[in-house]
C-alpha cells in the first residue's frame, strides 16, 4: 500500500482532532449514510429534490470554532405535490475534509475551507446545493520574535509608495502541487520597514500571517510558511481559485505603510505522487531520490554513486515505470558503459561493463512500459551502430537494432519511449559529435507497426542556428517536450548550442504527428524577477507519470514534468557552473494543461524550484517512476 502524502497525513490528524461532529458524508460518496437522518430509500412519485438554503457561506476561524448549518429538503411529486422529506433523505457532502453531516446539520471542521457540494438522497433522486466555508486567521510568524503584542496595530498608518515591499519569488501565476513540502516566498522588503504582514485572499480564504525579517538574504527575505498556515493555506484552497498574495509593510511605531503588488498562487486539486530520481554534483556524483508519496521525507535522499560503478561517475540514468529497475551510464562520454541494477536489492543485473569494445554500450536510455526492454543510443568512440537500439531489460544486452533511425554522418541521441510503448521520440543528430554534444538536431519519432517499427516521422526540422533536443512524451502519449537552443550569429555549433547545458535552452511543445506547430511555453521560460536576461538553461524536460485533475470540475487536466534550469532561485545567487555554462542549475517543475496544446496554445505555468534538493549544488536528469521501491536492507 502507497503511504499517503504527508500533507494529508497531517491535514487529516487535524481535523479529526478539532471536529466536534459525526461524519456523515464524510468520504465524498453521497451513497453513505452515517449520521443522517433518513434512510435515503426511495419515495413513490418522487419527482425532484430541492435543498435549503441554497448556495450558503459560512465562515470559520482556522482552529478554533467550527460553524454549522440546518438543512432541509422539499420534494416535489408526480402531479406537482410538494412537502418536507427532510426526514426521509440522506444528506451528504462532496468534500468530507470540509465538514460531516448529523441529522440534517453540516458541521464544518475548524482547519479547512473551501466549496463542496452537499446532496440529499431519496432512491435514484437527488437534490443537491453548494455551501462556501471562508477560512480566516490572523497569525504571528512561529519563526518571528519579538513580534508587538497586536501587529495588525501598526498597519493602520498612512500608505506610502517609498515603503513599498516587493514579492520576488515565486512568478505570478504559478501553479503548485498541494502536497509540496518547504515551499518559500522570496521579497524585498521596501525602505524602513520591519515589520510585515502577509495576506492571502479569495473567496473561501482570508490569512494574514504577521512577520519579520527572519532570512535576510541579498538585500531582501526569505519567509517559509509553518505547517499549520501552510495546510490552512493548500488544503482550502486545493483546486480551487487562485489565490492573491499582497506584502504590507511598516515599522513598528506604523509611521507609514507599503503595500506590494499582489501576486496569484493556485494550488491543483491532486497531490503530485510517484518517485524522481536525479543527479547531483555532490555527494561524489550520486543519484538522488525523492518520493512525493512518503509521510516522512523531506530531503533527497542518496540512492547510488560511484560505488555502484567501479569507482566511475555515474550521471545520465533511467528508471522502468514501476521503478524496479534502473539503467545508469558511467564515466561520461565516449565510455558507455553501463549499471543494470535492481533498484530493491541495489544489486546489478550485469556485470559492470568495463569492455572497451563491447556492442552493449550506451549513454541515454528509456525503459518500455513493462520494463522488459530500454531504447539506447551510442555514437561516441567505437561506435558501429549508429541507430536506435533494443536492449533486453534484465541483462542489457543488444537485441535490435532500428535500422533507417540513424547513420554514421547524422547518429541518433536522447531517446524517450511512450507510456502506451507506441513510440520512441528521439533526436537525429545534424552535425555529428557525441550522444551528449552535437548540433542541429531534430525531433523525429518512430511508431510501432504489425511489422516492427514505422520510418521516422520529423516533428520539429532542423534549422541552421538551432539545435532541438531532448524529447519527452507526455503521459497521454499525444504530444511531445523538447528543447531548442540558439547559435551564435552563423554557426551550427559550438557550447552555446550543442545541447549540453545551453544558456539559450527553452522548452517547446509538438503534438506527435508531423507538420504541427511548434509551441512556446512562454510562461514556464519567462525569467523571475531577478534574472537578468532570458538565457536561463531550461533544459531537460521529463514527465510525472500520471494524469492528474486541474480542479474540481469533472475533465479538467493536468500533467506536471520538471527540467534543469539556471535561472535564479529568489534572491539566491545563481550556482557556480563549468565549462559549458558559468551558472550551474536546479531542478524546476511545472504544469501544462494538454487541452491547450490540441489548441496550439502556450499550455504551461510559470516554473517553481523543487524544495526538497541540495540548493548548494547542481542538480541535473530528473527521472521520474511511478513509485519508489524501498531498498531492501
Amino acid at each position: 500500500m502507497r503511504i499517503p502524502a504527508l500533507l494529508s497525513t497531517l491535514l487529516a490528524v487535524l481535523l479529526l482532532a478539532s471536529t466536534g461532529c459525526e461524519d456523515g458524508g464524510g468520504t465524498g460518496n453521497p451513497s453513505n449514510d452515517g449520521g443522517t437522518t433518513g434512510s435515503g430509500e426511495p419515495l413513490p412519485g418522487l419527482k425532484s429534490i430541492s435543498v435549503e438554503p441554497a448556495d450558503q457561506v459560512l465562515v470559520i476561524e482556522a482552529g478554533k470554532t467550527p460553524a454549522s448549518l440546518t438543512y432541509k429538503a422539499t420534494g416535489t411529486f408526480e402531479g406537482g405535490a410538494s412537502r418536507d422529506i427532510t426526514a426521509q433523505v440522506r444528506f451528504s457532502v462532496e468534500n468530507g475534509f470540509i465538514g460531516g453531516f448529523s441529522g440534517n446539520t453540516f458541521t464544518t471542521y475548524k482547519n479547512q475551507g473551501g466549496v463542496t457540494t452537499i446532496s440529499a438522497l431519496a432512491g435514484s433522486v437527488r437534490g443537491t446545493t453548494q455551501v462556501s466555508v471562508k477560512l480566516q486567521a490572523s497569525v504571528k510568524d512561529p519563526a518571528s520574535t519579538s513580534l508587538p503584542e497586536d501587529p495588525a496595530g501598526p498597519f493602520a498608518g498612512p500608505a506610502s509608495d517609498t515603503r513599498k515591499p516587493d514579492l520576488v519569488y515565486p512568478n505570478d501565476g504559478v501553479l503548485m502541487p498541494p502536497n509540496m513540502r518547504g515551499a518559500e516566498l522570496h521579497f524585498l522588503p521596501g525602505s524602513g520597514n520591519t515589520l510585515f504582514e502577509l495576506s492571502f485572499q479569495n473567496a473561501v480564504t482570508d490569512l494574514k500571517v504577521y512577520l519579520r525579517c527572519t532570512q535576510p538574504l541579498n538585500g531582501g527575505c526569505i519567509y517559509r510558511p509553518d505547517d499549520a498556515t501552510w495546510l490552512w493555506l493548500t488544503q482550502t484552497n486545493r483546486g480551487g481559485e487562485p489565490v492573491s498574495i499582497t506584502l504590507r509593510g511598516t515599522n513598528d511605531a506604523g509611521a507609514q505603510v507599503g503595500t506590494s503588488t499582489p501576486l496569484s498562487v493556485s494550488f491543483a486539486r491532486d497531490d503530485l505522487t510517484g518517485g524522481l530520481y536525479y543527479w547531483t554534483t555532490s555527494n561524489d556524483s550520486a543519484i538522488m531520490r525523492f518520493d512525493f508519496s512518503s509521510a516522512s521525507q523531506l530531503t533527497g535522499e542518496k540512492f547510488a554513486g560511484p560505488e555502484v560503478a567501479a569507482g566511475e561517475c555515474i550521471g545520465c540514468h533511467a528508471l522502468s515505470r514501476d521503478g524496479k529497475k534502473l539503467v545508469a551510464e558511467a564515466s561520461g562520454q565516449n565510455s558507455g558503459r553501463l549499471v543494470l541494477m535492481d533498484v530493491a536489492s541495489k544489486t546489478l543485473l550485469a556485470p559492470y561493463n568495463a569492455g572497451a569494445s563491447s556492442p552493449d554500450k550506451s549513454i541515454f536510455e528509456s525503459w518500455n512500459p513493462d520494463g522488459s526492454q530500454y531504447v539506447g543510443v551510442y555514437a561516441d568512440s567505437g561506435a558501429t551502430d549508429f541507430n536506435l537500439m533494443l536492449f533486453d531489460g534484465n541483462t542489457g544486452k543488444k537485441a535490435q537494432s532500428l535500422a533507417g533511425t540513424g547513420t554514421s554522418t547524422n547518429p541518433v541521441s536522447h531517446p524517450d519511449w511512450s507510456a502506451d510503448g507506441q513510440k520512441i521520440a528521439f533526436v537525429k543528430m545534424g552535425v555529428k559529435g557525441t550522444n551528449q554534444r552535437f548540433g542541429k538536431g531534430a525531433i523525429q519519432l518512430v511508431n510501432r507497426t504489425d511489422a516492427g517499427w514505422s520510418a521516422p516521422v520529423t516533428l520539429a526540422p532542423a534549422v541552421d542556428g538551432k539545435n532541438r533536443y531532448y524529447p519527452a512524451i507526455s503521459p497521454d502519449n499525444m504530444f511531445l517536450l523538447f528543447n531548442e537552443s540558439t547559435c551564435p550569429s552563423g554557426s551550427t555549433s559550438g557550447t552555446d548550442c550543442n545541447a549540453d547545458s545551453d544558456p539559450s535552452a527553452r522548452l517547446f511543445a509538438v503534438k506527435a504527428e508531423a507538420g504541427a506547430p511548434l509551441i512556446d511555453l512562454a510562461r514556464a521560460n519567462a525569467p523571475g524577477k531577478r534574472d537578468t536576461g532570458a538565457n536561463l538553461t531550461s533544459s531537460f524536460p521529463k514527465w510525472a507519470p500520471f494524469l492528474y485533475q486541474r480542479t474540481r470540475e469533472p475533465g479538467s487536466r493536468l500533467q506536471w514534468f520538471t527540467f534543469s534550469s539556471s535561472r535564479r532561485y529568489g534572491l539566491r545567487n545563481p550556482l557556480p557552473g563549468g565549462d559549458e555554462n558559468a551558472n550551474g542549475t536546479l531542478l524546476w517543475i511545472s504544469a501544462v494543461d494538454p487541452d491547450k496544446v490540441a489548441l496550439g496554445e502556450d499550455p504551461s505555468y510559470p516554473a517553481l524550484v523543487l524544495p526538497f534538493q541540495d540548493i548548494t549544488t547542481s542538480n541535473h536528469i530528473a527521472q521520474w517512476t511511478k513509485e519508489i521501491v524501498p531498498v531492501i536492507r
